[in-house]
């Protein structure tokens, strides 16, 4: 499979790491990919680490991991969230079985532990989580870049080029589909921006211990 012909989405929830998510984004855009960036919910502002907000193209609830021929994960504190989001879960683990392509990088894979995908499986992460990895049942790596069949994890910032080099390469040993995805995004988010997005907690209800995220832009 050409990079020009692949589906590929990308994952966003407050409090994402900026390289993560903006580098795969721009860069297979780049390539002529298909790239829909895929949240919680499409009216919604998420903001990163440093205020960098984004509305997603579309709601994870709508979307067939099937129609994807890759999902990118990007860390930060996000995995935090989407690790406790079912539909996310389903969605990474339908790509999964259908033979695409898992890329997660940073905390990124606390999401392919919640989802019952690391047992294993070599890969790499942050070493902050290395021991969740471990007793995910995971074959922990302290490469900077791992490939394990169609997963590519990756550990910092840094390594975010190494790591989309690889998950390119893994997406174009991909079969051509027989038909083109049904998954577009109506209009593609942007890194331009005219106030940062500051991320807030509430609790989830009155006395609670739980706490909920969520952006407020600010000019």
């Amino acid at each position: 499979m050409q990079l020009k012909d692949a589906t590929i989405g990308v994952l966003v929830e407050n409090q994402y790491q900026e390289i993560e998510f903006w580098y795969p984004v721009l860069r297979f855009r780049e390539a002529g990919a298909n790239v829909v960036v895929i949240g919680p919910n499409n009216t919604t502002t998420y903001g990163s680490k440093l205020g960098f907000p984004v509305v997603p193209e579309v709601n994870v609830a709508d979307v067939d991991g099937a129609d994807l021929d890759a999902v990118v994960i990007p860390g930060g504190f996000a995995p935090e969230s989407l690790r406790r989001n079912p539909e996310v879960l389903r969605v990474v683990k339908q790509v999964h079985d259908s033979g695409s392509v898992v890329a997660a990088v940073c905390h990124a894979p606390w999401v392919l532990a919640s989802a019952g995908l690391a047992k294993g499986v070599k890969l790499t992460s942050v070493s902050i989580i290395k021991d969740d990895m471990v007793n995910a049942g995971a074959d922990y790596s302290e490469e900077n870049v791992v490939r394990d069949g169609k997963f590519v994890t990756a550990r910092l910032p840094n390594d975010v080029g190494a790591w989309i080099t690889k998950v390119s390469e893994v997406i174009e040993e991909l079969p051509a589909r027989e038909k083109p995805s049904t998954l577009k995004a109506d209009k593609p988010v942007s890194a331009v921006y005219a106030a940062p997005a500051k991320v807030k907690q509430r609790p989830a209800a009155p006395g609670s211990a739980n706490y909920l995220q969520f952006a407020v832009t600010e000019a």
